[in-house]
């Protein structure tokens, strides 16, 4: 999707991913362009910012997809 405005406070970035792993967002300007800074593997989500100090609820919503998509599957 569209560029995403990040909240770092100390927080560490990925340094490598596994083969089961998706990359789901990297910084793509600056001294740390190119870092990973959220991953998903399964039904795990990981980021390396904060997307709770920003007004944009994307990452939100996307976790609160998968959420709702394992609970159907255990349903069945």
């Amino acid at each position: 999707g569209e560029p995403f405005h990040a909240v770092f406070i100390r927080a560490p970035w990925v340094e490598r991913v596994g083969p089961d792993v998706s990359v789901l967002g990297e910084v793509k300007q600056g001294p740390a362009a190119g870092r990973i800074v959220a991953v998903r593997q399964g039904n795990l989500l990981a980021t390396a910012f904060h997307p709770e100090l920003t007004g944009d609820l994307r990452v939100h919503r996307f976790f609160v997809d998968m959420v709702r998509s394992a609970r159907v599957e255990v349903e069945r």
